[in-house]
């Protein structure tokens, strides 16, 4: 009831018990440890490259072989990658897994902001045209985690002069 007969009071009182309150508040918070530094939002990708004949192989080597590239890119560094490239030729019925290939994890070219497979080729029997096409995925050690990356495959078909 003494509330209601002093206004000014009861604001004092009020802004009081709230000040407590704010002030004093959970005593498992003023016990909580130093907030923890948040870490990079990871975001990663893989980049597989359409198949194409390997000029620089034609020029040096004298040989007919297709290749395709694939890239792991990840804003924060990967470790331990193990990235798989396979190479695909379309068949009538089925396509067929004709190269596979993978990176060592323990190099240290498979760690680092890019990682990258650029000696993926398959040679040439014949100049029959046929179509080709990469799938690659990966698996990487990254904050401490592993991290898996699905099969991402080439955008386009390549139909080349190129037989198996």
């Amino acid at each position: 009831m003494i509330f209601k007969r002093h206004p000014k009071l009861v604001s004092s009182v009020t802004g009081t018990i709230i000040f407590l309150i704010t002030s004093v508040g959970d005593p498992s918070f003023a016990a909580s440890p130093a907030p923890t530094p948040r870490l990079p939002k990871v975001s990663c990708r893989i980049e597989v490259d359409d198949a194409h004949i390997s000029t620089s192989i034609l020029r040096h080597r004298r040989v007919l072989e297709i290749k395709i590239n694939a890239k792991s890119i990840c804003n924060v560094r990967q470790e331990h990658v193990t990235l798989t490239l396979e190479i695909y030729k379309i068949g009538r019925v089925s396509n067929y897994l004709i190269k596979h290939v993978e990176t060592n994890p323990a190099l240290p070219t498979s760690s680092g902001l890019l990682v990258r497979i650029q000696d993926a080729t398959v040679t040439c029997a014949n100049s029959t045209p046929s179509s080709y096409f990469g799938i690659a995925y990966s698996r990487a050690y990254i904050q401490g985690k592993w991290q898996f990356a699905g099969r991402t495959r080439s955008v386009h078909n390549a139909m080349l002069a190129c037989g198996n």
